[in-house]
């Protein structure tokens, strides 16, 4: 819930981060379809590519779910992060992301 914008992107993520990393969770579910906006296209772009190094968690399967009206966000968020070595999967079906979750391990890492 709450908004999504270039100015607290840097917080959400570095809550997402706490939250995943003191959970000890390997796969998460994140529901974005609750938040107010999206980022701009550069705002993903930089957020994505400024992560500092060894502070993205290994070993973990994330699936974000996201709105139809922003499927093309998801794809870009999506594609963006796979660009800069980070990996999840972004769904705007919430059993479909679920069904990934469950259908694997969770990647190698730590």
């Amino acid at each position: 819930m709450g908004s999504s914008n270039d100015a607290n992107s840097q917080a959400m993520t570095q809550r997402y981060f706490e939250l995943v990393l003191g959970s000890g969770c390997k796969k998460v579910l994140a529901d974005v379809r609750g938040l107010n906006g999206r980022l701009s296209g550069a705002g993903t772009y930089f957020l994505v590519r400024n992560l500092p190094v060894g502070r993205v968690p290994t070993g973990i399967r994330t699936a974000i779910v996201e709105t139809p009206e922003n499927r093309e966000y998801a794809a870009f968020l999506e594609t963006t992060a796979a660009n800069a070595g980070v990996y999840f999967r972004c769904f705007v079906d919430y059993g479909e992301a679920l069904a990934w979750l469950e259908s694997a391990a969770p990647p190698a890492g730590d």
